[in-house]
């Protein structure tokens, strides 16, 4: 008798193969077995670089909390969306407490976004080199994603949006397009002239866009939202990159949309947040006291990030096999392009066995499998960086 596979969602096809362990990861398991030293240069996380949240501070905070009471308020404390808004009025975008939903995190505000937008099999815009976790969050939802190309500059090597790449892009079944800004890990934004060039196509598709790096961008033209958009804009923000915590789990949706249909998006956002109750009463309570420290957070940040740019930018001159340096505009990554006849991947997996030094290859992101287009993160703690860009100057010799 055949043993009959047990009846998972079929959600789960459109994910790929999701227990498998890819061949750089596998290579680093067994590194770390044989006890060989890792040099990750690809790691991003800020809490484990030397970045994190001043921890005595977190400590005095939540110790004078009156973690007791909860008040279940689907949009979230009204306390918190105000001071949320500040930011934003100080940054020259008018909004109030009621255009804000609270969520968990940026995945979760997705998550609430789609369930708004769409149906199954509705497709969603992506961009494309991207993140891929967007695979996943549309996936889970029964969606289909779709991605749009950004352009590369020939005179700068930057990846650029381009407003009309995107809306040859758009089908009758797209009802949700996403715009990353600024953008891991091409530095990518939505700058003033962009959105100039998207209002003038009159398109009146939903758009989210996502500025978790908005305090990550450092030169070029700037990160910008349309003040008084004529389309449905919602802008995904929260504290994983604010304030280095991506552990409080504290994020937002700002509904910027424009009436009548605001006030709408604002009533069903509320009924699917009050469905979950998801967010955490303990952070929501803290945000008073956590939300001055951003600008130390932010700066130390940006000190790295610059800092580990001149470093990486002096490494990669000296490497006659470097074919291409992509100089960022904003975000937490350095690019780089090596000319050799190998996968990158493959590139990437001899690196690690033959130096100890973890690096990303750039298809992970959705550059292409035809060019060997590596990646580091700027974040990387400095003395770290500068052994790793030595083992890969011999590697590269």
């Amino acid at each position: 008798m055949t043993k009959k596979k047990f009846p998972f969602s079929e959600r789960f096809n459109s994910l790929g193969e999701i227990e498998s362990e890819n061949s750089i990861h596998k290579t680093k398991l067994e590194l770390i077995k044989t006890g060989k030293p890792i040099l990750d240069l690809g790691n991003s996380n800020p809490t484990q670089l030397g970045l994190e949240f001043p921890p005595s501070v977190l400590t005095h905070i939540f110790s004078n909390l009156n973690l007791s009471i909860y008040e279940p308020i689907p949009e979230g404390l009204e306390s918190v969306r105000k001071e949320i808004s500040s930011i934003y009025n100080n940054r020259g975008i008018q909004t109030a407490a009621s255009n804000f939903q609270l969520t968990a995190s940026t995945s979760e505000a997705y998550s609430f976004l789609f369930k708004l937008l769409t149906n199954p099999s509705d497709e969603v815009l992506t961009p494309n080199p991207g993140y891929p976790l967007f695979s996943f969050l549309v996936g889970l939802e029964n969606l289909t994603e779709v991605h749009y190309q950004l352009k590369e500059d020939p005179t700068t090597g930057l990846w650029v949006y381009n407003a009309e790449s995107i809306a040859n892009t758009i089908s009758t079944k797209t009802k949700v397009i996403i715009l990353v800004s600024p953008s891991n890990p091409t530095g990518s934004k939505t700058t003033e002239s962009f959105w100039k060039d998207w209002e003038s196509l009159g398109i009146k598709t939903p758009v989210i866009v996502d500025e978790v790096f908005e305090a990550y961008d450092y030169r070029g033209e700037s990160h910008y939202l349309p003040p008084k958009p004529n389309f449905p804009l919602f802008v995904c923000h929260g504290f994983s990159k604010m304030l280095a915590l991506p552990q409080a789990k504290l994020a937002w949706i700002l509904n910027l949309s424009p009436e009548p249909i605001q006030s709408e998006i604002q009533k069903k956002l509320t009924f699917i947040a009050d469905t979950y109750l998801s967010v955490n009463s303990f952070i929501q309570l803290a945000n008073n006291e956590l939300l001055p420290w951003k600008t130390m957070v932010q700066d130390r940040i940006r000190t790295r990030v610059m800092r580990n740019l001149t470093i990486c930018q002096s490494f990669i001159h000296q490497i006659p096999k470097i074919q291409k340096i992509y100089s960022p505009e904003a975000g937490w990554y350095f690019l780089f392009e090596v000319n050799l006849d190998k996968k990158d991947e493959e590139v990437v997996n001899e690196i690690l066995k033959e130096t100890g030094v973890s690096i990303h290859p750039g298809t992970w992101y959705g550059f292409s499998h035809n060019r060997c287009i590596l990646v580091i993160s700027l974040i990387t703690e400095e003395e770290t960086l500068e052994k790793g860009l030595k083992l890969l100057q011999s590697f590269f010799k």
